[in-house]
């Protein structure tokens, strides 16, 4: 069995939080979500919307409560895959454009 060759260049973060989102041109409609990894340039959250391919979402954790600032991001959905687990809910990848 060949051993698996890591091809990320950052790591990822199991953190899990609520995240609250809202799609480019949907004017000030926000969606929320619950985060499961994150790295410096990717995010995969679970969700009850279903997001599409290349949307362009902006994107707030607080992933700490009141400790730390909100995380604040853009982002390009790459991938939307229903949860095996919940049939109401998708998985979403995003990858992180801009963020502060």
């Amino acid at each position: 069995m060949a051993e698996h060759e890591e091809k990320r260049h950052f790591v990822r973060m199991n953190i899990e939080t609520q995240v609250t989102y809202a799609i480019q041109g949907e004017n000030a409609i926000t969606h929320h979500g619950t985060s499961g990894d994150l790295s410096a340039t990717g995010l995969h959250m679970v969700t009850d919307y279903a997001l599409a391919e290349n949307d362009i979402i902006s994107i707030v954790m607080n992933p700490s409560g009141d400790r730390l600032p909100p995380f604040v991001a853009e982002g390009k959905v790459m991938r939307v895959e229903p949860d095996e687990n919940n049939a109401n809910k998708f998985r979403v990848s995003v990858e992180l454009t801009v963020s502060s």
